[in-house]
């Protein structure tokens, strides 16, 4: 028994020691603002939610964007449980970017915490050990663990969901089930695609209760309240909403290419691409040695990694961003977890477990220095709109890319979304209508604008309205003022 709590307090010291080196991994940067080449837009977009909480409309269900004129801007997304944290401690503490990026690293941590935790139950403390330092040395959770972003919100919840769920399947008493439904239907408003998770959840039933499970009225009543909880909270959004492109993505790129999006060249060159720089090539080496370990001792760990395959299959083929990759990693982490672990279990191959280890942490090294570059052409952009416009100005932007209206603080349209949700078909016709609405300044970003391929839309503004350019191939236009001869002198120190 002595030995047993001894055992139990070295392993419990590990687990921290390993907590404590998982956070220090995501301190780089923790100041940064949402400028670097990684996503930074989707970065900004979030950010400025939690500033428009804070300084227009406290209110969960009505989240603002900034890039579609005056507040209030309500667009149908997800439930904003990230952004709400972050809004409280900026009301608190002011606007720093540290701890808009605290919020996610500590969703991610108590998911690591849930990983472990299934883990060990399951596979025994060196597996659990080693599937733990996996998952949180892979490039896409590093990254994305510290990025400003739902990501994190979004695997705590359907971990935590998951691991209660399996506490109950063992022991169908208690509050297992009702702590699962709460945070599934929470990971469900959060990142819709964690719904893939009923894959291994329907094994873990048909294994627990056979064919009889469907007959099981906990379970019904489980699963209702899941979808009645989370299909409202969407249907609601959709009611109150102003903008809905994101539904709009929904509908016309998700729903219509969800058979035939995976066998397009466009998704085989992303994943090709992706999926190694994500996941890194060592680890994806191990994933067939993983399954075979885990189909003799736990299965249920390769029907998760079937539901999020399948998750990665007819979702990220269509949208293709990688950050919805990061569904993936739970279930790669305990595969690769599992083999590694079960080298270790034999001591005198502990030392290749741990070499291995230390290739996915150098592969993870270099995949990750790219994504951290910051983006100093978006940062100078920035600075020179915040120097030369006031917080009350709205700007048009001619790009897809809404960075420069968040990160500036500033509000206002993107000229050519590219989308139905375009003013108009013609570039001149669309700023007349946002100069009608109140726009006071023009933004070509770095000089240019999407969708004008010829250069004439940039020539007609160039001839119409005043231009200031203090930095060479930085041009603003004032849309009030018409074009003068002779260019503002003067840079901006």
């Amino acid at each position: 028994m002595q030995l047993l709590k001894i055992l139990k307090k070295k392993e419990t010291v590990i687990f921290f020691i390993s907590m404590v080196f998982l956070l220090t991994l995501r301190l780089y940067h923790l100041d940064v603002p949402p400028l670097e080449n990684k996503e930074s837009w989707r970065q900004a977009d979030t950010e400025s939610i939690a500033r428009n909480f804070v300084q227009y409309d406290f209110n969960l269900l009505s989240p603002n964007f900034n890039y579609d004129g005056p507040l209030p801007n309500v667009p149908a997304l997800e439930l904003q449980v990230t952004t709400l944290i972050i809004a409280v401690l900026y009301q608190v503490f002011g606007f720093h970017y540290f701890l808009a990026r605290l919020v996610p690293i500590c969703f991610y941590l108590v998911s690591a915490g849930y990983l472990y935790c299934y883990a060990r139950k399951q596979m025994g403390f060196e597996k659990a050990l080693f599937s733990l330092l996996i998952y949180g040395i892979l490039p896409v959770n590093v990254y994305f663990s510290r990025a400003i972003m739902p990501e994190a919100a979004g695997l705590m919840f359907l971990l935590g969901g998951f691991f209660y769920f399996d506490k109950w399947i063992d022991k169908p008493v208690g509050k297992g089930l009702a702590l699962s439904s709460i945070f599934l239907a929470l990971a469900l408003m959060t990142k819709p695609p964690t719904a893939f998770i009923a894959v291994p959840m329907v094994y873990l039933c048909w294994k627990r209760f056979g064919w009889s499970f469907l007959k099981n009225r906990e379970l019904w009543v489980f699963t209702l309240f899941i979808c009645s909880v989370a299909g409202g909270y969407y249907i609601y959004s959709n009611s109150t909403a102003e903008f809905h492109f994101a539904l709009s993505i929904t509908e016309g790129l998700v729903l219509r290419r969800i058979g035939s999006a995976f066998y397009s060249r466009e998704a085989w060159d992303f994943f090709r691409l992706e999926i190694p720089g994500t996941m890194t090539r060592h680890v994806l080496y191990l994933l067939p040695l993983g399954m075979i370990t885990a189909w003799k001792k736990d299965k249920t760990i390769i029907f998760w990694f079937l539901g999020m395959a399948a998750e990665a299959i007819f979702i990220v083929s269509t949208i293709r961003s990688s950050y919805y990759l990061i569904f993936l990693t739970p279930p790669i982490a305990l595969l690769a977890g599992s083999f590694l672990g079960r080298l270790a279990e034999k001591r005198v191959l502990l030392p290749v477990s741990f070499l291995i280890l230390l290739l996915i942490g150098y592969s993870s090294f270099q995949e990750l220095k790219p994504m951290y570059a910051v983006n100093t052409k978006m940062q100078e952009e920035v600075r020179l709109v915040q120097a030369l416009t006031s917080a009350e100005d709205l700007l048009v932007v001619g790009s897809l890319d809404p960075c420069v209206l968040s990160l500036s603080g500033r509000r206002g349209w993107r000229l050519y979304t590219g989308n139905d949700h375009r003013a108009s078909e013609d570039l001149r016709e669309e700023l007349d209508l946002y100069i009608r609405s109140g726009a006071n300044y023009f933004i070509p970003i770095q000089g240019k604008v999407y969708g004008d391929e010829d250069g004439s839309f940039l020539e007609y503004v160039v001839q119409t309205y005043e231009k200031i350019e203090p930095v060479k191939g930085y041009p603003i236009f004032r849309l009030n003022r018409p074009a003068q001869s002779s260019a503002m002198k003067g840079v901006l120190r």
